[in-house]
């Protein structure tokens, strides 16, 4: 699915997180350009966005698509028809994605008005860092290329640059007062081995039901068997060999194990390096464990993490929230942007053919999904592609 790709990240705007070594080269075959990058797309907050900035933004995106997406589904998957529109128009990936850039601009030109406000600015080594970018940008051939399709220069990207730095510093200081401290009860994850042996089957019609009586007996014999095994010293991996059980490491976080509720409630009672004395029945079947460590340490810090930049996210959407409301009520993304002059710019390769799998391609319409949601900055290369923030 592609939204294993997509994680979530509270402070970082869109270009900077861009590495060139990421991008894959121009996302179309055609011969692609305009002679109208000087005009205004749309205006947001008073800000003027002319073709050639959006342009950038969204071949730079599409690009990130392409690398982590094309390879799994072909250019094809520009084309998927994810949805419908109130009007019951189809709304391709690319549809989505163009409108997700105007959003990402949005937030960009928001952020940039709330420099003076939080006091933030770029210093003489920030500007110069944005300088050296843009320089490789318009040296590299992918850069390049973007920049002459669209009519922009070194000095248009150092300035996208630089106004990312300020969005993101902007970001940075908003979310400043949020509590960064997590304990290792909220963030804990545990992992544990087990072999899992089912006490459902298949029956003729396909369905799943539950065994009863002597089948499910005979699972719980299978069961304690292995575990005697084990206390005998063979591995737990080498048991699970046997009954051509590969999957057995398992972690977790707290209210999240597949065995259940009464299962995580065992472990905490047990010390690291504990085999279970006696095969326990989960949610999922008869269950023979091992305690690897009840608080993971390296896991439980990354998610300690993960759980700070939640807050800061959380607390920067309803910032943001009530920054836009006024401007939000009057905004139409149709209307607003000038959809005719946006037409120019293609993101899906020549030879790609419409797609009509909506129903089929659950995987585009969740990376779609992902991309809509309120008010989210992009964080890595992965992010920047998928975590499109908007307020629409």
């Amino acid at each position: 699915m592609m939204r294993k790709f997509v994680k979530r990240a509270a402070i970082a705007v869109m270009v900077l997180a861009m590495a060139l070594g990421c991008m894959t080269g121009c996302t179309t075959s055609r011969d692609l350009k305009t002679q109208n990058g000087n005009k205004v797309l749309f205006t947001y907050d008073g800000r003027k966005v002319n073709l050639k900035e959006a342009w950038i933004y969204a071949k730079m995106t599409a690009s990130q698509y392409d690398y982590y997406y094309g390879g799994y589904y072909g250019s094809d998957f520009w084309n998927m028809v994810i949805t419908t529109d109130e009007n019951g128009k189809n709304v391709t990936f690319e549809d989505n994605v163009k409108k997700q850039v105007i959003s990402q601009i949005k937030q960009i030109i928001i952020l940039n008005h709330k420099a003076g406000e939080y006091k933030v600015s770029l210093t003489d080594e920030e500007k110069e860092e944005c300088a050296k970018y843009a320089e490789a940008f318009a040296k590299s051939a992918e850069g390049a290329a973007i920049l002459k399709e669209c009519g922009a220069s070194e000095k248009d990207m150092a300035l996208i640059y630089e106004e990312n730095k300020i969005a993101s510093k902007v970001q940075e200081a908003a979310v400043a007062d949020v509590d960064t401290q997590v304990s290792d009860d909220e963030a804990r994850i545990t992992a544990i081995a087990r072999i899992v042996y089912p006490v459902t089957k298949t029956d003729d019609e396909g369905k799943t039901v539950d065994l009863e009586g002597k089948e499910k007996e005979e699972v719980l014999k299978t069961a304690q068997a292995a575990l005697k095994k084990i206390k005998e010293g063979t591995s737990l991996e080498d048991v699970a060999k046997e009954a051509e059980y590969s999957n057995t490491t398992e972690t977790f976080a707290a209210g999240e194990s597949e065995e259940g509720e009464a299962f995580e409630k065992k472990l905490a009672k047990m010390k690291d390096g504990d085999l279970m004395d006696e095969v326990m029945e989960c949610d999922n079947g008869y269950v023979v464990a091992r305690l690897t460590a009840y608080t993971d340490r390296e896991s439980t810090d990354q998610n300690k993490e993960n759980i700070v930049s939640q807050r800061q996210q959380e607390a920067f959407n309803t910032l943001y929230e009530e920054w836009t409301a006024d401007l939000e009520k009057e905004w139409d993304y149709e209307k607003d942007v000038d959809q005719a002059l946006w037409a120019e710019l293609i993101l899906h390769s020549e030879e790609s053919t419409a797609t009509e799998a909506a129903a089929e391609t659950g995987a585009a319409a969740d990376t779609a999904a992902e991309a809509s949601t309120g008010g989210e900055a992009a964080g890595s290369t992965e992010d920047t592609a998928a975590e499109a923030s908007t307020n629409e």
